[in-house]
């Protein structure tokens, strides 16, 4: 999910461009139906989750791709955003509230990760 982001070998430029698509899909969504704050505060914090998932996978189970903490790192965020857009299936519609919390969960995984925007990531440490 987003790993665009994540990528050295993104320009900035189509970082930030794709930054900005998201933001205005989720402010036209946000027009339409808009979604109560404390929901879109818990797709930040899903968004939040994700970063600090990512980070765990990257540093501490990278080395041993197929075991259990690295597959359970990767479903927590995913399991989040899941019953954060089933949640709303109580009020009816999902289908405008789950794409405008993917939407919102994206900017805070775009927010909050800004060092992600450098193409100065450490690629001799990558490939060692």
């Amino acid at each position: 999910m987003l790993e665009f982001w994540f990528n050295p070998h993104v320009s900035m430029l189509r970082k930030l461009m794709i930054f900005a698509l998201i933001a205005l899909l989720t402010g036209v969504l946000y027009r339409m139906e808009p979604l109560k704050l404390d929901a879109i505060l818990m797709f930040l914090g899903t968004g939040i989750i994700f970063l600090i998932c990512r980070y765990c996978k990257m540093h501490f189970a990278s080395q041993n791709p197929t075991a259990w903490l690295y597959r359970l790192l990767t479903w927590i965020p995913i399991a989040l955003l899941i019953s954060l857009i089933f949640m709303h299936i109580q009020e009816g519609e999902i289908l405008l509230a789950g794409a405008q919390g993917i939407g919102f969960m994206a900017l805070a995984i775009c927010l909050f990760s800004p060092l992600s925007l450098l193409n100065k990531n450490n690629l001799s440490n990558q490939q060692k």
